[in-house]
């Protein structure tokens, strides 16, 4: 077990810990590849965030100054998102960057805040520009594609225990939405539905008991369960116990706090934290990986499978070395390591190992699967 000193509104030192899972808890994620094995392990595909590149962050007032001090706060945030960094590093290129912010988003627009208190200015970001700077930066790039997230939050307040669902307020989880949207987490609530209601009781959540959130998330398109048990201890105390499971294992979270959206932001930045190890691409240098594809099968299925390894944002060029029938080669000039994009692969499920491909030495073989 790790520890890790809270900050000062912490009434409690934050417990973070590994452990194995208990019996039932099927994988959500696998890391490992089974290259042995005729067919990777099957996985649901990684969801596209659709507003990565969307801030919204208050702004004094509509003036050009205000906008541009807004702007590069929008930024910081975007950079944020797209590396997987908490604190992101201010290096030169960072700084140039968040001084002259103009020259990273497209459009704009000021609005109300949902609440109707104050001015928030929204912009659209040009992925191209933005991850250019990146890339100058020399940061982790965290693709668009990412594990979507249901979230199960029970709360005991001293009275009967309740479920918070997508339409409640309750400050955790207006935290922990915030916090995970500012993190580039795609994170749902449950509806509660008549569904919800049926297969998950509050007891369940509070329980821990995969057997029922599993299946219950299913309908959610969850690659990751995340389970929270709120309580209330006391008008001025708040704690809260969340887990989720990943690589069947299981990480856990116990902490106390003054104000309970403390709890919810703890939980979505360690949930962004653990994900972000795992599939943000270090820049270490770029490399030349071969890959030798099968199942290419029609000039669809070719232009389908340029584009597609064209547009992953940690691959820098892709060159066409051989067309031989259904199979054709392709130089990636990436920043990836060899294994961490086989991994990256498997969650798209749009490339796969392929054993009975006869790749030349040094190449890696693998079989498309179109759409």
């Amino acid at each position: 077990m790790s520890s890790v000193r809270p900050a000062q509104a912490l009434l409690a030192t934050t417990a973070v810990t590994w452990r194995q899972p208990r019996c039932g808890v099927r994988r959500l994620l696998a890391v490992a590849l089974a290259w042995a094995a005729v067919a990777w392990a099957p996985a649901a595909p990684a969801e596209e965030v659709p507003w990565l590149y969307e801030v919204s962050v208050p702004v004094a007032d509509q003036s050009a100054a205000a906008r541009i001090d807004a702007a590069g706060q929008a930024l910081a945030e975007l950079l944020t998102r797209l590396t997987g960094l908490a604190s992101v590093p201010r290096n030169d290129a960072v700084t140039r960057a968040l001084a002259a912010p103009d020259l990273y988003y497209n459009q704009f627009a000021f609005e109300r805040a949902p609440d109707g208190e104050g001015l928030r200015l929204r912009l659209q970001f040009t992925p191209r520009a933005v991850l250019e700077l990146v890339r100058d930066a020399r940061l982790p790039i965290w693709r668009a594609n990412r594990p979507a997230v249901v979230a199960w939050v029970v709360l005991d307040d001293g009275g009967e225990r309740r479920i918070l669902g997508a339409d409640s307020d309750h400050p955790v989880v207006t935290a922990l939405r915030e916090r995970a949207r500012q993190r580039g987490l795609p994170l749902r609530l449950p509806l509660l539905d008549l569904a919800d209601q049926l297969a998950v009781a509050p007891a369940a959540v509070w329980g821990r008991l995969s057997q029922t959130l599993e299946p219950a998330s299913a309908r959610y398109g969850a690659d990751i369960v995340l389970v929270g048990r709120v309580v209330a201890l006391d008008e001025s105390r708040w704690a809260a116990s969340w887990e989720f499971w990943v690589e069947g294992e299981i990480r856990d979270l116990d902490l106390e706090a003054a104000e309970p959206g403390r709890l919810g932001r703890a939980a979505a930045d360690l949930l962004a934290d653990e994900l972000a190890s795992r599939y943000a691409v270090l820049d270490r240098g770029v490399r030349q990986l071969d890959l030798t594809v099968s199942a290419v099968r029609s000039p669809a299925d070719y232009a389908e499978l340029l584009r597609y390894v064209g547009g992953l944002e940690f691959v820098e060029q892709v060159a066409v070395t051989r067309v031989d029938g259904d199979r054709l080669g392709i130089s990636l000039f990436t920043s990836a390591e060899p294994d961490q994009l086989l991994e990256l692969f498997r969650l798209d499920q749009r490339l796969f190992p392929d054993l009975l491909n006869d790749a030349p030495a040094g190449a890696i073989g693998l079989a498309w699967r179109r759409r």
